[in-house]
């Protein structure tokens, strides 16, 4: 994983949010975005992934995203590029400008969670841990190559709040939670709901 620093950085804003430590897999087919990965896959570089936002003024998007790394590509049977991309840190946005190609460019830096006493932290949520293993041995989340800490309160919660069936604006609220103990609170609400709507 390359250690991000603040610095300039092409922009994809879309209407999904890729966490930390989480994997997504993207078709690109418009021009600026397929001279993009085409870019940061000859110099070894990522982008930012952003939730966008409809506003009065047209389309907008977050002010903090995921810095992600493509980690494969293919060519899709539909004759588009498929890229598969893995979340590597949380990023604040910041002077976004639109370049000739429609792409956007902003000076991006990176945000790192406080950190947390893990163990206590994930003492208190023993109900989501028990949650993220089942979820780890399901074949469809045991074929993708993520890294699930189970002693981590950073990665717990990144990791279940991305298998999770949630809305975009759900997950952009917890990219955008203080810390890890936040993100677990956050998380145990969302959780219950699904469970009452399962039974």
């Amino acid at each position: 994983m390359t250690s991000l620093k603040a610095n300039k950085l092409p922009v994809f804003p879309l209407g999904l949010v890729v966490l930390p430590g989480t994997i997504q897999t993207l078709q690109i087919f418009e021009p600026r975005y397929l001279a993009m990965v085409k870019n940061c896959m000859s110099t070894n570089t990522g982008f930012v992934i952003t939730l966008s936002k409809s506003n009065q003024s047209g389309k907008s998007f977050m002010s903090q995203g995921t810095f992600v790394e493509i980690i494969d590509f293919n060519q899709l049977p539909n004759g588009l590029l498929g890229i598969t991309v893995k979340g590597s840190q949380k990023v604040s946005i910041k002077s976004v400008e639109q370049l000739e190609s429609g792409l956007h460019c902003a000076s991006v830096n990176p945000i790192a969670d406080p950190i947390v006493d893990d163990q206590a932290v994930l003492a208190q949520f023993p109900e989501l841990i028990n949650v993220l293993s089942q979820l780890k041995e399901h074949p469809q989340v045991k074929s993708l190559p993520l890294e699930i800490d189970l002693l981590s309160a950073e990665s717990v919660s990144y990791q279940l709040a991305g298998l999770i069936p949630i809305s975009p604006t759900q997950k952009q609220a917890l990219l955008e939670a203080f810390d890890a103990t936040q993100r677990m609170n956050i998380l145990a609400k969302l959780v219950d709901k699904i469970s009452e709507n399962s039974t």
